[in-house]
């Protein structure tokens, strides 16, 4: 495999790359105490919580509840909830799989956000914003809640690409 000719490695993207990933290992070591982790996790709790709600508002999901703040149920702890009145069929994939749309968002801010602010030494910028970042690619993976109430959906989603691709090809 061969790089495109015009790729290349800065300085700023690589220092930049190794900031993510220590706040994305700072992160990952907390998972062990849910309150430390839902501290250092909330801008990323929050984006996801809101990435399924204006999911589940564009496709009449109807959201009617929305908490980003930790509670316990049973023997888990829940970072935060979304609650919704009519999620069906034909909706659900889109809504429980809205996070996933934060791996764009997490490129968006590290291109327009975190590398400039290296180039323009603004380093206490470019530190909040390699954790903004991190929030975003770490609280972008959906949750097995996620995935149960997806995946009927996503299924049929799949079972109709594939029957529209079996019979144009």
């Amino acid at each position: 495999m061969r790089l495109p000719d015009n790729f290349y490695l800065t300085t700023e993207a690589l220092a930049s790359a190794v900031l993510i990933l220590t706040w994305l290992v700072v992160m990952r070591s907390t998972r062990y105490s849910k309150w430390q982790l839902a501290f250092i996790s909330l801008p990323g709790t929050a984006m996801h919580e809101a990435l399924h709600g204006m999911v589940g508002l564009v496709l009449f999901a109807k959201p009617k509840s929305f908490s980003i703040f930790p509670k316990r149920e049973g023997n888990t702890w829940v970072l935060g909830s979304v609650g919704f009145g009519n999620l069906n069929i034909w909706n659900a994939a889109p809504v429980a799989f809205a996070p996933l749309l934060m791996l764009g968002i997490g490129w968006l801010l590290y291109v327009n956000w975190t590398l400039p602010s290296f180039v323009m030494a603004n380093y206490l910028i470019w530190v909040a914003s390699g954790y903004v970042t991190a929030c975003a690619l770490y609280s972008c993976i959906p949750s097995a809640t996620d995935i149960k109430a997806g995946a009927v959906s996503g299924l049929m989603y799949g079972g109709i690409g594939f029957g529209v691709w079996y019979f144009v090809h």
